[in-house]
């Protein structure tokens, strides 16, 4: 069966072709709804099915505070309105654009590079743990791992096709690109140098039409906020989430991208013989697809973590989707050995290696799910819930009252013992009256009001217990 697809033309995309496609995207599906629904939502994920929920012209403005532009949230409205806003199903979303990337990946390698690295890098996609987490996160990194890589084909097929077909569909595509990510942007840059760089004077101007198409959409749909915030897109100050470079955090993304701290050095000696080789055979359009991702897989991370150094932004996420490109060079050097069944029967053994070491369960920094679970488990109608402000109140009640967010409602209606504030007076009821008070709290260490908030409840409730096995949930007794 392989000795067929060898001798199979990498030049276009058959129907050969398009069946290994579908393979490969049925296989990534399959492998990744594994424990799917296991972890709890946590807040990332909480903000994208509450944005979901709105209309669209909410979500649109609700991305301006977000830090992220609303094409995923979108998406995800129109898959949780079709079906539901269960974990398994949230997730399924990131799932299917993971697995399609998986697809378009095998393609890009097929035939911009040659078929030993499309089968390689195919494997290599599938055993890395980051790329399973993230496509069990209800966040756009699946999302954009997906435009990138679909933008970049049609940019490598340029030379070759240029229609009105290619140009509007490249352009749009990399409207998507920043209308899902910010930082994901680069890549049009990239793009843009490119095009001065290697394209002819007619294959310029018309790659010029895809780019104005781009450049208008980009104006018709983006906000002043929006603006503003790609052009100071994070304080210097901000480190809650977002980390200004250190050397540390950078061999800690590496090993995350590379599988393995050990694996860093390895692989980048793959990817460097995989270009001498290529040069040295003289591979043109191979040569130029190698260069390209070069700088999208390793440029990006250079470029992200030098202007981190100034500006809190370098963080693993925000370049997942530079790593495929990575895995194809990767694939690439392996492609040079002379017996093409080395290479592939190794990173079939390297996937099974690597399988065991992927998280399944993608354990996420809250387990609101079990909290939750305990909590209307333990409370008698005499008990009182607080749930402070920082502790995700939409999280909470996602939990406790079914089709919470489904009918947007502002308060929980159907449990008048629970109660959301931002500070003890927010509470207006006599404390006295119920016989045990329960605080649920999260981000604690942040908070700089919590020591004030524990003070004043401590002189009308003691504290008697602490439940703290809930992972990023704390839940206080006071009675």
């Amino acid at each position: 069966m392989l000795d067929k697809f060898f001798a199979n033309n990498s030049k276009k995309i058959t129907n050969s072709l398009w069946l290994y496609f579908l393979i490969i995207v049925l296989v990534n599906i399959l492998f990744k709804v594994i424990q799917l629904d296991f972890s709890s939502f946590w807040y990332d994920e909480i903000v994208s099915v509450e944005s979901a929920w709105l209309n669209f012209g909410h979500i649109k403005h609700v991305s301006e505070w977000d830090n992220n532009p609303p094409f995923y949230y979108y998406c995800l409205s129109v898959w949780i309105k079709l079906f539901n806003d269960s974990e398994y199903c949230v997730r399924l979303l990131s799932v299917i654009f993971s697995s399609l990337s998986a697809g378009v990946i095998f393609l890009i390698a097929n035939k911009f590079f040659n078929k030993t690295t499309a089968i390689v890098v195919s494997f290599l996609y599938l055993s890395n743990n980051f790329l399973y987490f993230y496509s069990h996160e209800a966040r756009a990194y699946a999302l954009i791992g997906l435009l990138v890589l679909v933008s970049s084909y049609f940019f490598l097929n340029f030379k070759e096709k240029n229609t009105w077909k290619h140009i509007c569909i490249l352009g749009l595509v990399n409207f998507l690109i920043v209308y899902t990510h910010y930082i994901a942007g680069l890549v049009l840059v990239f793009e843009v140098l490119f095009m001065l760089f290697y394209f002819d004077k007619q294959q310029k101007i018309k790659f010029s039409y895809s780019l104005l198409i781009t450049i208008v959409l980009i104006l018709i749909r983006f906000t002043k906020k929006q603006f503003l915030l790609i052009f100071a897109f994070n304080s210097p100050g901000s480190v809650f989430w977002l980390k200004k470079s250190e050397f540390s955090y950078l061999l800690e993304v590496l090993s995350d991208f590379f599988f393995d701290y050990y694996l860093i050095i390895p692989l980048l000696l793959a990817i460097a013989l995989g270009l001498v080789l290529s040069y040295k055979y003289k591979t043109k359009e191979s040569n130029f697809a190698a260069i390209y991702s070069i700088i999208v897989g390793l440029g990006s991370i250079v470029i992200v973590y030098i202007v981190g150094i100034k500006v809190s932004i370098f963080l693993d996420r925000y370049l997942i989707f530079a790593v495929p490109f990575i895995y194809i060079l990767v694939a690439y050097g392996f492609s040079f050995l002379k017996n093409k069944y080395i290479g592939i029967i190794f990173f079939m053994l390297f996937f099974i290696y690597f399988s065991f070491k992927i998280d399944y369960k993608t354990t996420k920094p809250m387990d609101y799910k079990n909290a939750v679970g305990f909590i209307k488990q333990i409370t008698k109608a005499e008990d009182l819930i607080i749930v402070k402000f920082n502790a995700v109140p939409s999280l909470f009640c996602y939990y406790y009252e079914k089709d919470y967010l489904k009918l947007q409602k502002k308060k929980l209606t159907n449990a008048p013992n629970v109660l959301i504030c931002k500070s003890l007076a927010d509470i207006g009821v006599d404390l006295t009256n119920y016989k045990r008070v329960i605080v649920v709290d999260a981000f604690e260490d942040l908070n700089p009001e919590d020591t004030e908030f524990k003070t004043n409840l401590s002189k009308q409730k003691s504290s008697n217990s602490v439940v703290s096995f809930y992972k990023g949930v704390k839940i206080t007794f006071y009675q």
